[in-house]
Parts: C-alpha cells; sequence; structure tokens
C-alpha cells in the first residue's frame, strides 16, 4: 500500500512540474507575442547636426620685449592690463632716483606678461618641431609696484594690425581635404559663433592628417596674447536630419536601420547616420521628422502591431 501511494504521489508531482513548465511555456509565449505586437515606440523628431571637432595650435605673432629704463617702481598706466596703446603713449612709470616714462614704440597691444618664450617663439620652430613643444605657454603678469633693475623685461609690445598666424594638426576628413586643396578652412572659437572662413598659408600631409598655418586675419583679440595656445573647432557644414534613441538603432545582415512602424506593420529599414550625445542617433538618411520607431531595436521584428 505505500509503495503505491508513493508512486501515485510522485506521479501527481511529475504531473504537477508538467502542467507548471506548460503554463509558463504558454505565458511566455503570449507575453512575446504580446510584446511584439505591442512594442514601445517613439516618433523621430527634426534636428539639425553639425559636422566639427576640436583642435588645438599654437599662437604665431611678431613681438617685442620692453626694458625697463632704469632702477626703481614699476606702475603700469592701465592697471596691468593688456591694452591697445598708440604709438608714442605712456605705458608705465618707473620711479628710482629718477622718474622716467615708458612710451609704446609702436601701436599695438602692451602685454604687461611675459611667459619665458619672447625671442624663442618663431614659425620654423612651430612647424619643424611641433611635438617637442610645451605643454602649455601663458604669459604670468608682471606685478604693480614691484622693484625692477634696468634692462629687466617689463612687458611686450604686439604690433598692430598684423596677421595672427596658428598652427595645427588635422585629421584629414573628405570635406578637410577638400577645403585644404582649396587653401581654406571654416573654424569657429565657440558654440554660439558664426563660422569664419580662415587661409591656408602653408599645409603638409602626413599620413591621415595634415599639419596647417592658417591666418586668423582680422581676428585678434586682445585675451590671446596671455596664451600661446589657442583651442577651437574645425567646421565641415551641418546636415537636417532627425533623432531617435540609440538603443533604436541595430545591425541587421551588416545593414544599420531601425524598424519602423507604417499602417500597422513593422519594417526594417535602413539608414544613415552618427550618435550623438544623451544616448541619441542623428539620421541624416533614410527617415523622416514624425515617423514612427520601435524604442528597443533588437527586441523588434517585422510584422504586424497594434499599437492603440
Amino acid at each position: 500500500m505505500k509503495e503505491g501511494k508513493s508512486a501515485s504521489q510522485t506521479v501527481y508531482a511529475i504531473w504537477c512540474v508538467i502542467l507548471v513548465s506548460l503554463a509558463v511555456t504558454f505565458f511566455l509565449a503570449w507575453q512575446n507575442h504580446h510584446y511584439y505586437t505591442h512594442p514601445s515606440v517613439v516618433m523621430a523628431k527634426s534636428a539639425l547636426y553639425i559636422d566639427e571637432y576640436p583642435v588645438e595650435g599654437w599662437l604665431l605673432w611678431q613681438e617685442e620685449v620692453i626694458s625697463a629704463p632704469l632702477d626703481g617702481a614699476l606702475k603700469f598706466v592701465n592697471g596691468g592690463k593688456v591694452a591697445r596703446v598708440a604709438k608714442g603713449e605712456a605705458i608705465a612709470v618707473v620711479q628710482g632716483r629718477n622718474r622716467r616714462v615708458v612710451w609704446a614704440p609702436e601701436a599695438g597691444y602692451f602685454v604687461p606678461a611675459l611667459d619665458g618664450q619672447e625671442g624663442k617663439w618663431s614659425f620654423g620652430r612651430l612647424w619643424l618641431d611641433y611635438d617637442d613643444l610645451p605643454k602649455e605657454v601663458r604669459a604670468k603678469p608682471v606685478p604693480q609696484g614691484v622693484d625692477v633693475k634696468r634692462g629687466s623685461p617689463i612687458g611686450k609690445i604686439i604690433p598692430l594690425p598684423q596677421a595672427l598666424r596658428c598652427v595645427f594638426y588635422t585629421y584629414l576628413t573628405p570635406k578637410i581635404k577638400e577645403n585644404l586643396e582649396r587653401n581654406f578652412l571654416w573654424i569657429r572659437f565657440d558654440e554660439r559663433d558664426i563660422p569664419i572662413k580662415v587661409e591656408v598659408l602653408a599645409k603638409e600631409i602626413i599620413g591621415l592628417k595634415a599639419r596647417v598655418n592658417i591666418s586668423l586675419m582680422p581676428y585678434f583679440p586682445a585675451h590671446l596674447t596671455v596664451d600661446r595656445k589657442l583651442r577651437f573647432m574645425i567646421y565641415e557644414g551641418r546636415r537636417q536630419g532627425v533623432l531617435v534613441p540609440e538603443e533604436s538603432v541595430i545591425f541587421k545582415e551588416g545593414k544599420q536601420g531601425v524598424y519602423v512602424v507604417s499602417k500597422g506593420m513593422v519594417v526594417f529599414r535602413e539608414i544613415s547616420g552618427v550618435p550623438t550625445e544623451d544616448k541619441m542617433y542623428f539620421v541624416d538618411d533614410g527617415l523622416l521628422p514624425g515617423e514612427i520607431v520601435v524604442l528597443k531595436g533588437d527586441k523588434a521584428r517585422e510584422g504586424r502591431v497594434f499599437l492603440w
């Protein structure tokens, strides 16, 4: 009796396992079917994408070091700030046994700061020894009221007008290569600025990069005179397209695309574009503003759907 009862319990347990397994299988099948036929979707939103990337370059200008005419206490006329001065304008006073005024030898920017590269900074050095240059070359202000010795440097004059130049490396994208062949580039200094066209004075192709010397004329604001390194953007152009979540974009059979919902059907459509910030993807070909896309592309498939 006990053996028969034990066998019955075993059979009962097996049937329970089978029934639970079938229930789970049917539930998962229903869940998958429901997900495929009722996917989460998003709308492609109109967007503008700007093709540009940051670069760093070294600035080059002509300059003349100004020296103290005698021993004494130094006082700058403009309070120790970079200022545009006329030829013959007073830029400093040295008070010692005598009082001597320092006059601007030329019109331009008077910079009451020094970086130690005065007289050493040249186009030849920038062009030939670019990789061996210091990481930063920023001028240190000459203190107001400091005691100076006769002949010691107290600042420098950067004559104006003159063409401010910049030497840098850039990647050779198709657009950059095309523009370099025409001896110009488009750049901008801030995302709020409009691009400006600059003349290419010299260029050298080195593998996938180019070494370039450009003229920034007539751009030459005073704040650039205290740092020989310039950070800016190489601008290539802008494209009109749409934005979708990055997770909507997948690769299928070697093609990049998204699942688009149209007339109750989900179909895979090939696209082209680039990833952007905030886990979004800019599509410049293959999608129109307002089209509906399945949110999770890796879990979607073609077929009929019911969104509402």
